[in-house]
């Protein structure tokens, strides 16, 4: 991958790792999942919304951001959505986890 670009502002901390982590974006792995940099390690990695401890104000707003565009479409049928179906109810619940902790429940 070579020497990362790191922006200074989109920091933070990671569960059982120590130092600073910067985001570097999107992996391209699973929806939620996000490419970090370990400054400690030098090396990046991939890490889920629930794996962050204190980040900055910016991380925050990245994330909620990052999270919404990666919203899994809600169900169709036929290529329309129902809004009062049971699956599109389901759905609105796994999308609220999936805005809280960056993991999108697969059935």
């Amino acid at each position: 991958m070579g020497e990362p670009i790191l922006d200074k502002t989109l920091t933070f901390e990671h569960k059982g790792c120590e130092g600073l982590h910067y985001i570097l974006g999107n992996p391209h792995t699973h929806p939620g999942r996000i490419l970090g940099w370990c400054e400690h390690k030098q090396k990046s990695f991939f890490f889920s919304l629930s794996e962050i401890i204190n980040p900055t104000l910016e991380t925050m707003f990245w994330i909620k951001g990052y999270l919404s565009g990666n919203e899994p479409y809600p169900p169709e049928i036929n290529g329309d959505v129902d809004f009062k179906s049971e699956e599109y109810k389901h759905w609105q619940d796994k999308v609220k986890n999936f805005n809280e902790t960056g993991y999108w429940e697969y059935e």
